[in-house]
């Protein structure tokens, strides 16, 4: 069973990938919603979270608050890097248990892990292949300003914010098309699902 890592800059349009993949029998690791288990109370990362930043992150009922985590960290690139450091261990960590659980049952055709900062997390290394999802730039602004109920300016600033196309590619063993219909992507998809599973 391979282990395929799909990324993409924000508004790529990862999500819909994603959904595409698992309806056509690939296991879903999703890098992002164990970003945000991991730093739940209790959670491995808490602790050093709320050591380093103080309790000026925590919400009333104890939990992190990860929107004014994030305007912190946003500011300030060393901030950001020790956010990156305390959590990309704990989410690899989980993430090569998630592999190994979904080979036992052995009931998919592909391990897919859905991460945004992949390459950011040395996913990568664990990864038989890499998938990046592609889109116009305009079409990624646009969906970020929908999204996230932001301006265009704010949209195309947190897209200069990360790797270039460029970079990405040069990554990417396979680049997945997604400026245009959900159609295309499925045929991209099934191609695709056909070529590695």
């Amino acid at each position: 069973m391979k282990v395929i890592g799909l990324t993409g800059g924000t508004g790529s349009g990862k999500s819909v990938v994603s959904q595409c993949l698992r309806e056509a029998g690939a296991a879903i690791i999703d890098a992002d919603l164990i970003a945000h288990q991991i730093i739940k109370k209790g959670k491995p990362a808490y602790d050093e979270l709320v050591a380093y930043f103080g309790e000026q992150i925590l919400q009333e009922d104890g939990e992190i608050f990860r929107r004014k985590l994030g305007e912190i960290v946003f500011r300030d690139k060393e901030k950001l890097e020790f956010l990156n450091i305390c959590t990309h261990k704990y989410i690899v960590q989980e993430i090569a248990e998630q592999i190994q659980e979904t080979k036992e049952k052995n009931q998919s055709k592909l391990i897919i892990i859905d991460a945004p900062l992949l390459i950011e997390a040395g996913l990568n290394e664990i990864c038989d292949a890499i998938w990046v999802v592609y889109a116009h730039e305009e079409v990624r602004a646009r969906r970020v300003m929908q999204r996230d109920g932001i301006t265009y300016e704010t949209a195309k600033a947190r897209i200069a914010n990360q790797k270039s196309w460029e970079e990405y590619k040069s990554y990417a063993h396979e680049v997945i098309d997604n400026s245009d219909t959900l159609e295309n992507v499925q045929k991209q998809v099934e191609s695709l699902m056909k070529k590695y599973a």
